[in-house]
Formats: structure tokens, C-alpha cells, sequence
């Protein structure tokens, strides 16, 4: 018997409670209660001798070896899943899919069009993660991901999946008969806050120039820019395909003609790990299939 082998419960306990810096939040994470992760906590604490946390009322501090046990524990916890996992699903397919997505990409394109891939391949239960900025695939329980930004992945592969170019788009009340630079004077230029050089970027591009393009107010997300938008708040800079349904319905026009390409692009992005995983190579393979079909993207 290995005596100094701890279970792997009370090393994910342990390492959710480092990670998250609180047990309220690991206990709901990891679906226990608080009291069965201190306990978890008090039986791991025993085994190596040692107290990994710093207790003062309410709050609960790591000390500087229990984070680094945690940081070499996060790999090797997350191997021992993805093994497990495979071992599960040997010989079958199916199973769950975690999949990080772009919030606005996701709602306005990749939803509509899930059905598709669910409908071709039942045995696959797909569970959507929005979120704005980068995935961590150490840290968050996701298998792939849409990526939109540059080509440089370390240790993950990337499918290029397509580039985007962006175009000014207002409400009707906000578009008359007038040269451009003064037609952008209107109102303000609603700026997105994960790109806050896109602005400056097509106002060099379309030549214009005298004009603020990091001034206006700033939305976190891109669903929140079109509604800035449709709401006559001001000018918005957008990918065309995420804002079809507005221009086909009138609720905003395109100010200018002047599109630009963007430097980075749209990819699938997975860990080394998991590239003989059947879920994720049958959903990238869909996904490069349905966004290169006539009209997906336009």
C-alpha cells in the first residue's frame, strides 16, 4: 500500500480550494458541500504533516507550498481525467463535449446551426462555455474551443476555420447624404473593449482621418455593441455575418461600403491531449464543413 499516495478526491478538493481561493466556491464547483471539502482538506493536511492553509475567520490563504503542490497537481489531475476519460468511452462514441465559444459567435451563429450536428451525431452531448478572452486548457475543464485572435497556440493544434473583416453599421436616424468624416461626426464610435484599436485601424484604412477613434463608449461584449447600436447610441464596427439579421431587417444600415480585413482569424482550437478524441475531431470537421458551405458566412 502506498502511504503517501493521498486520494484523488482530496487532491481535487484540495486543488479546486487553491484555484478558486475559497472553499464556498470549490464546495459549488465541484458539487460537495463546504463541509466535506474542509474535510477533505483536514484528511490531506494529516497525511503530508503540514498546514497548506493560512485560516483567519472567514478567509483561507494557501501557503507558498501548497500553491506549488496545487500547480504540479493541476497536470497531473487533468491527465488522470482525459485517461479515465478515454478509458470510458474505448470501443464507442459519444459522450459530453466541452466546448469554449465566443459569447456573440456562439448566439448568432454556432446555435442556429447546432441542431445539425446534433441531429448527425445523437450520441454526442455538447456543452457550450461562452467566454470573451482566452481559455486556459490547464485550468478549465474544456476540450476545444472557437478562438478568435492569432496563430500561436502553444502545444494545442489549430484549424484555421476563417478571417474577418469588418464594416460601420448604424441605425437609419444615425445614416443621411453626407461625406463620410461628417457623417461619422453624428455620433460617437462604440468601441469595443477587447479591441480598442479596431477604430483607429479602419479609420486608417478607409483614409479618414480628424477624427477620435478610441473616443466612445466601450461594451464588453460584442452582442452588447450591436444593441448599442440598434439603439442609435452610435457608430459600430462589425463583422457583417454577426449583424445579417439587423441589415436584412432595417434595424441598421452599413455607413460605408469600405470593409477591412482584420490580421487575425477565426480557429478550432485543442490541446495536444486530446487529438484522437472522436468528439472533438467529428465536431471540427463539421464546423470547417458548415462554415465553408455556400452562404454560412457571406
Amino acid at each position: 500500500m502506498r502511504r503517501t499516495l493521498p486520494s484523488t478526491r482530496d487532491l481535487s478538493c484540495f486543488e479546486a480550494v487553491v484555484r478558486n481561493g475559497s472553499v464556498t466556491r470549490a464546495a459549488a464547483e465541484l458539487n460537495m458541500t463546504q463541509s466535506a471539502v474542509s474535510r477533505r482538506l483536514g484528511y490531506l493536511e494529516d497525511l503530508l504533516g503540514q498546514r497548506l492553509f493560512l485560516r483567519e475567520r472567514q478567509r483561507i490563504t494557501a501557503t507558498a507550498a501548497a500553491r506549488d503542490y496545487a500547480e504540479t497537481l493541476r497536470g497531473l489531475l487533468n491527465e488522470i481525467e482525459v485517461a479515465t476519460t478515454r478509458m470510458l468511452t474505448q470501443g464507442r462514441q459519444g459522450g459530453v463535449l466541452t466546448l469554449g465559444c465566443l459569447p456573440t459567435f456562439g448566439s448568432r451563429w454556432l446555435v442556429p446551426r447546432l441542431n445539425r450536428f446534433l441531429s448527425a451525431h445523437p450520441t454526442v452531448d455538447i456543452n457550450l462555455v461562452s467566454k470573451i478572452r482566452r481559455f486556459d486548457f490547464d485550468s478549465e475543464d474544456i476540450q476545444a474551443a472557437i478562438y478568435f485572435g492569432p496563430s500561436a497556440w502553444p502545444n494545442c493544434h489549430m484549424r484555421h476555420l476563417m478571417g474577418e473583416s469588418v464594416v460601420p453599421v448604424a441605425a437609419p436616424s444615425l445614416v443621411a447624404a453626407a461625406p463620410l468624416k461628417d457623417l461619422l461626426r453624428r455620433a460617437p464610435l462604440i468601441q469595443h473593449t477587447t479591441r480598442p484599436h479596431l477604430w483607429c485601424e479602419w479609420l486608417a484604412h478607409a483614409g479618414v482621418d480628424a477624427i477620435n477613434g478610441e473616443a466612445g463608449p466601450k461594451f464588453e461584449f460584442y452582442s452588447l455593441v450591436i444593441e448599442a447600436a440598434v439603439a442609435g447610441i452610435g457608430f459600430a464596427l462589425l463583422p457583417e455575418f454577426l449583424v445579417r439579421r439587423e441589415i436584412e431587417a432595417g434595424a441598421l444600415v452599413k455607413v460605408s461600403d469600405i470593409v477591412m480585413p482584420c490580421t487575425d482569424s477565426y480557429y478550432y482550437v485543442y490541446p495536444d491531449r486530446y487529438r484522437e478524441s472522436h468528439n472533438v475531431q467529428v465536431f471540427g470537421d463539421w464546423l470547417f464543413s458548415e462554415i465553408n458551405s455556400p452562404g454560412a458566412i457571406g
